[in-house]
């Protein structure tokens, strides 16, 4: 019996990802050259979330999709929607064109404003404004997806992602039959230095 339902519940989520997946890509082709309405910086951060229920007239803040009340669905689109965004950013190319950052940035506007949950979209749309996508690399791109993971790790109280191995614990799938990877396409682990304070 709980086979079944683990059956079931696997098979729901992979059907909800391929779902997300069929609309994001049909909205990425739709609006794929056109400028989008996301500019400017919201106040702080942690005040955004705190405005979940009263959002303003102001056409910027509402959403298009209606709140997600049930929290095991989101619970699920969630992880969903992280594997997905985390292995887009992990295999954006290192050296992307002009075209294909204009592409990626837009895409990631269009995910935060069309994100099934409403209060979840109202959010990331909000972080969006306060820390725009950075696309100028493939690693570049994945460590600023990190962070944003990390923004809605923080104030979820859940536990922080070690950005160090964002590439690789999100494979390409670039790998041939025997596991190897073409060294054009492997990913070396990132490093971080903090730098003492900065006097003067």
């Amino acid at each position: 019996m709980s086979s079944i339902k683990v059956k079931l519940g696997v098979h729901r989520q992979r059907v909800l990802m391929f779902v997300s997946l069929f609309v994001m890509g049909l909205l990425w082709f739709t609006f794929s050259n056109s400028q989008l309405p996301i500019d400017g910086a919201p106040s702080g951060l942690i005040g955004d979330f705190a405005k979940v229920g009263s959002k303003s007239e102001n056409t910027e803040d509402r959403t298009i999709m209606p709140k997600m009340p049930d929290q095991e669905a989101k619970a699920a689109l969630g992880r969903a929607s992280w594997k997905y965004f985390h292995t887009l950013l992990a295999r954006f190319p290192d050296e992307p064109t002009e075209q294909e950052k204009t592409k990626l940035r837009e895409f990631l506007y269009l995910y935060a404003e069309l994100y099934p949950c409403g209060e979840c979209s109202y959010h990331f749309v909000k972080m969006l404004k306060k820390h725009p996508p950075q696309v100028s690399s493939r690693t570049t791109v994945a460590l600023w997806g990190c962070h944003i993971h990390n923004m809605v790790n923080e104030y979820l109280k859940k536990p922080i992602y070690d950005c160090n191995t964002i590439l690789e614990d999100y494979d390409c799938g670039c790998s041939d039959a025997n596991g190897n990877i073409d060294p054009a396409l492997n990913m070396n682990k990132v490093t971080f230095e903090k730098e003492d304070k900065q006097l003067g």
